[in-house]
């Protein structure tokens, strides 16, 4: 399976059956939203998958990179970008907005394919 023909399945899939989130990332010293509307995956976790920080009431979100590499989110190039880390990821610290509900992210985890991002899963709190 190739990257593209990876990534194309699960946009297809999510445009199908996901709903629509908002991400947002704070940024700057006056915390200027930068924000990205996609759809994607939500379910909440089994109970043998609460283990290693995940605690009941969090949710599983999983994302396509192609919206939100297709709007440029989360902008240029920053400091507060740590070096080594995919911006395109969502991280600690940002925020979902699922059914109308603002959520905390407390991981975001890329997923690679020949080197290129096909996925993004998101653990959501609150």
């Amino acid at each position: 399976m190739t990257p593209q023909h990876a990534t194309a399945m699960l946009l297809r899939q999510i445009s199908k059956h996901g709903e629509k989130v908002d991400i947002i990332r704070l940024t700057g010293t006056q915390l200027i939203p930068l924000t990205v509307t996609c759809r994607a995956f939500v379910r909440a976790y089994r109970p043998e998958e609460l283990v290693g920080g995940i605690i009941q009431g969090d949710s599983r979100v999983i994302l396509s990179p192609q919206e939100i590499e297709a709007n440029g989110w989360p902008g240029p190039n920053s400091s507060a970008t740590p070096t080594g880390q995919d911006r395109r990821v969502p991280r600690k610290g940002d925020r979902i907005v699922i059914a109308g509900k603002v959520r905390n992210i407390e991981s975001g985890t890329p997923v690679y394919l020949a080197g290129q991002l096909v996925r993004i899963e998101v653990q959501a709190r609150g």
